[in-house]
């Protein structure tokens, strides 16, 4: 979420020509939603609109009120495009959330600020309407203010990148593994061949029924030969 955050005198939003919210002194907040946003941030967020000390008090110290210590009012508006990035010079919005999405977090938002606060002293515009903004600033004093902030976002994605870091590290040792398997049976294999290659080579049945025959005839002869000395 981020926020957009005005000291203001007064403001109105108009939609066709129409006001449809309008607030004395206080303070405009404008509100984009991106995706990841949920409503489990809007305690946090509405205390920050109430408690957010950007007024003087009475004594002309500054920085010592808030919007709630003083009953001012507050302005709520929706603003897409503060989720904006830039190509070339063309805005691009991808990053903001989807409409319908948004509508029902932004009414959220609006509710749970009128729950903690004063409902008469809470006013908004029209959410997904062309308005119209007119209001004085005030000092001018504008806060910009993320919630979770860029860093909390940040280590999330961090988070997710190496939680995927670490299935491809596995995807990759079982890869790995695989092809020490692969090579230990390649290396097995040519071991085993030259072994092979080593042994003398055993005749086949038929030469082993050849070469006994063959010295049965020579005993036979020998025997011959002898009967006849």
């Amino acid at each position: 979420m981020k926020f957009v955050i005005q000291r203001v005198t007064r403001g109105c939003v108009k939609v066709e020509g129409e006001i449809v919210g309008q607030i004395g002194k206080g303070l405009m907040i404008l509100v984009g939603l991106t995706e990841g946003d949920s409503e489990e941030y809007l305690d946090q967020v509405v205390d920050k609109f109430l408690n957010i000390r950007l007024f003087d008090d009475a004594k002309g110290a500054r920085w010592k009120e808030s919007v709630k210590s003083l009953g001012l009012d507050i302005l709520l508006i929706s603003q897409f495009t503060l989720y904006n990035t830039l190509k070339g010079n063309k805005p691009d919005f991808h990053f903001a959330m989807e409409g319908n999405k948004a509508r029902e977090l932004f009414d959220k938002i609006v509710a749970k600020t009128r729950e903690k606060y004063d409902e008469k002293k809470v006013q908004t515009g029209k959410f997904g309407e062309y308005m119209f903004i007119d209001m004085e600033c005030d000092g001018p004093v504008t806060i910009n203010w993320e919630y979770p902030t860029a860093n909390v976002v940040e280590a999330n994605n961090k988070k997710g990148k190496n939680a995927k870091g670490n299935e491809n590290k596995k995807n990759e040792n079982k890869k790995e593994g695989k092809e020490d398997n692969k090579n230990k049976n390649k290396k097995e294999n040519v071991k085993k061949d030259k072994k092979d290659k080593g042994k003398k080579p055993e005749g086949n049945k038929e030469t082993k029924e050849e070469d006994k025959k063959e010295e049965d005839k020579k005993e036979e002869d020998k025997k011959e030969e002898d009967k006849k000395e």
